[in-house]
C-alpha cells in the first residue's frame, strides 16, 4: 500500500540525518563499507517508489555517482536526493497515488450467481478509479449499481419474504412481479420492509437511488445535477452502510 507523503517526508528526513551532518558534511564514520552506504541507498529508493516519486527515482537510478568507488560521494549524492524529493514533497509536485480499496466481502450475498461477486469488488474499484479522476458522475452511477445487484441478491435468498412485503409490485391480474422486474425504488422500499436495511438507511439509499438516475441525460439537465467530490462521499457512506445492513440480514 502506498505511503502518505508526511510518511515519507519524515522517513526521508530521518535517513538525511543518518547520511549527513547538519553542514552537509557526509558522516562517512557511520559507514563501515559501500555496502552499508548502499542499503541506505536501496531505503531510499523504496521509499521513493513507494511515494509515487518516479521522477527522483528515475534520476537516481542513472546517476553514476552511485558507481562511485567513494564513501564520501555516495552518501553526499544520496543526500542531495533527499533534500530534493524533501522540497518536491513540501511543494506538492510529488503527486501521491490515490489508493484502491477492495469491498466487503459480499459473497454470503452474491454467491447466488456465479461471477456475480468478482464483478462488484470489479465495479467497487472501478468507481474509486472514477472519484479519483474526478468523473464524479460515473462513480455515483457505479455506486448505484451495486447497491441494486446487492439488495436484488439479497431478495432472491429470501424469495417468499420479498414477495410478500407491502412494496412488492403486482400486475394487472394481481400477481406479483419478479423481483428481478424490480426497481431500485421497490428494492430498497421491500429491503427496508423485510428489515434487511435500516428504515433510515433506505431514506439515504434513495438518495443513492436518485443520484444513480443521473445515468439518464434527460434526467440530468431537469435536474441541473452537478455532482461533486462531496457528493461521491455521501455516496460511498451511504453504499457501505447498507452493505453492512445487508450482510448482517443474512
Amino acid at each position: 500500500m502506498p505511503i502518505a507523503a508526511d510518511r515519507a517526508k519524515e522517513i526521508l528526513a530521518s535517513l538525511l540525518k543518518e547520511v549527513a551532518d547538519s553542514e552537509g558534511a557526509a558522516r562517512t564514520d557511520k559507514f563501515a563499507g559501500l555496502r552499508a552506504v548502499d542499503a541506505k541507498v536501496r531505503e531510499a529508493k523504496l521509499i521513493l517508489k513507494d511515494a509515487n516519486a518516479e521522477a527522483i527515482l528515475a534520476e537516481m537510478e542513472t546517476d553514476t555517482d552511485f558507481q562511485a568507488n567513494s564513501r564520501r560521494i555516495r552518501l553526499e549524492a544520496l543526500a542531495n536526493y533527499c533534500r530534493t524529493a524533501l522540497r518536491f514533497f513540501d511543494t506538492g509536485l510529488v503527486k501521491q497515488r490515490k489508493q484502491l480499496f477492495r469491498g466487503p466481502d459480499t459473497t454470503k450475498l452474491t454467491s447466488i450467481l456465479p461471477g456475480l461477486e468478482q464483478i462488484i469488488q470489479g465495479r467497487w474499484l472501478e468507481a474509486q478509479r472514477c472519484r479519483h479522476a474526478g468523473a464524479y458522475l460515473a462513480a455515483v452511477i457505479l455506486m448505484g449499481s451495486i447497491l441494486e445487484a446487492l439488495l436484488l441478491s439479497r431478495c432472491s435468498l429470501s424469495p417468499g419474504d420479498a414477495y410478500q412485503a407491502p412494496a412488492a409490485p403486482q400486475d394487472k391480474t394481481g400477481r406479483k412481479i419478479a423481483f428481478h422486474e424490480w426497481s431500485l425504488h421497490t428494492l430498497v422500499e421491500v429491503s427496508a420492509d423485510r428489515g434487511w436495511i435500516k428504515t433510515d438507511r433506505a431514506s439515504f439509499s434513495h438518495g443513492l437511488r436518485q443520484s444513480r438516475n443521473i445515468v439518464h441525460p434527460y434526467e440530468q439537465a431537469r435536474t441541473k445535477a452537478d455532482f461533486d467530490d462531496a457528493t461521491c462521499k455521501v455516496c460511498w457512506q451511504v453504499l457501505n452502510a447498507s452493505v453492512d445492513d445487508l450482510l448482517v440480514s443474512v
